[in-house]
């Protein structure tokens, strides 16, 4: 079988991978969800137009627009909330606070700093421009307005919008679920005391939160050791779940307990691919049970985490019908050298990326600390100087 360069990879992954159907949640349940239609408003936002200020409500035809201040009845007040309004009639003044409704025969706002109150009278000075401190009807949403495009991801922001353009409920892409298992027999619970030679299992929850990040939600079946037979039972459990994929960690290797391979062979799924042209990633798999995804990883953490942005992420996001399934790679300038170990292939490193105005610089990770983005590394290059241009692709696509 040929091996793919990441490229061929990632576009033969979202050819595999389906769109998954829509549900209908309330508002409180809408955040971070993905909209499965366009989703637009009821109503008019505001409904009605509205006082922006606390002040007087008045006609621009009763302001002389003089030197000398106007003299205005004051007939009554306003309040936020208030849904019985009395009529402004000629020569008057409405007290209304900021969002209270306009009155009918008033036309504009004038705040109570270039007012001046004498018992039932009202003095203003300096008046404004006709329309002035009002928030028409519709300045935020028209009827009928699209609030949240088709596969675009619902903000907090879009909640006001949406519960106050009448929506109570709205359309959501299903989250996608995927299985997680992963194998070794060096891998111990957290509970557990390693002895010399038995490390702590991280990728389930590595693999988990990063799921959470992408939208999805995950299934964990925990540790295997490295018994094909047992790794096979794992697989098929998981498989004919409910899950609508499955990602494992270790056993991609070319050694005598490498055994993924194998149990792909058992259970009859023809990998789509069994390396790449990458590191790290040169030891992965990607094949389909039933159209179920099955992605088999590299067991080191830092490996996991720079494939799943690669491979997994590209296959959730077109589950959750979003545009671009894979965000694009962006130049950037390093704000370090690399001395790559081993060239011939892509290398990809997790990096920390920075905005300073419109100027992005990128370096790598140092030990331990979290990645933002993945600096993709020509094959060709063993020694990159700072200062050069290099790709880069952020591990949140919000960064864009």
């Amino acid at each position: 079988m040929p091996i793919l360069s990441l490229k061929d990879a990632q576009q033969l992954i979202v050819s595999q991978c389906s769109a998954l159907s829509t549900e209908t949640v309330s508002l409180p349940e809408a955040c971070d969800r993905i909209a499965g239609q366009a989703i637009k408003a009821i109503h008019a936002v505001p409904a009605f137009a509205r006082s922006a200020m606390d002040g007087y409500a008045v006609n621009s035809r009763d302001l002389t627009g003089g030197a000398e201040p106007v003299s205005l009845k004051i007939t009554g007040e306003i309040a936020a909330g208030t849904t019985d309004l009395p009529r402004l009639t000629r020569k008057s003044a409405i007290a209304i606070m900021t969002g209270g409704a306009l009155p009918p025969g008033a036309n504009q706002v004038v705040p109570f700093e270039r007012c001046e109150r004498k018992g039932s009278l009202v003095l203003v000075h300096s008046p404004p421009r006709p329309g002035a401190f009002i928030r028409a009807r519709g300045t935020d949403l028209a009827a009928k307005q699209t609030i949240v495009r088709a596969g675009a991801k619902i903000e907090p922001q879009h909640l006001p919008l949406l519960a106050e353009s009448g929506l109570a409920q709205v359309s959501v892409v299903a989250r996608p679920e995927l299985a997680i298992i992963c194998t070794g027999s060096e891998l111990l619970d957290t509970l557990d005391t390693p002895e010399t030679g038995q490390i702590i299992g991280g990728n389930r929850f590595l693999l988990a939160a990063l799921l959470r990040a992408g939208g999805a939600t995950s299934r964990d079946f925990g540790l295997v050791a490295d018994d094909c037979d047992r790794i096979v039972a794992l697989l098929r459990e998981a498989l004919d779940g409910p899950s609508q994929g499955v990602i494992t960690t270790g056993g991609m290797g070319p050694g005598n307990y490498d055994l993924l391979p194998q149990a792909f062979a058992t259970l009859g799924i023809r990998p789509l691919y069994t390396a790449l042209a990458v590191r790290p990633g040169r030891s992965t798999m990607f094949g389909l049970y039933r159209g179920k995804p099955i992605f088999a990883l590299p067991g080191p953490p830092p490996a996991v985490f720079l494939l799943f942005h690669e491979l997994v992420l590209p296959a959730l996001r077109t589950m959750q019908r979003q545009h671009r399934p894979l965000p694009p790679l962006v130049r950037a300038t390093l704000a370090t050298p690399i001395l790559l170990k081993k060239t011939g292939i892509l290398n990809l490193k997790g990096a920390v990326a920075s905005l300073s105005g419109k100027h992005l610089s990128v370096r790598p990770c140092r030990k331990n600390e979290a990645a933002n983005a993945i600096i993709h590394l020509p094959p060709n290059r063993k020694h990159l100087l700072s200062g050069e241009d290099v790709s880069l692709r952020f591990c949140n696509p919000a960064f864009l």
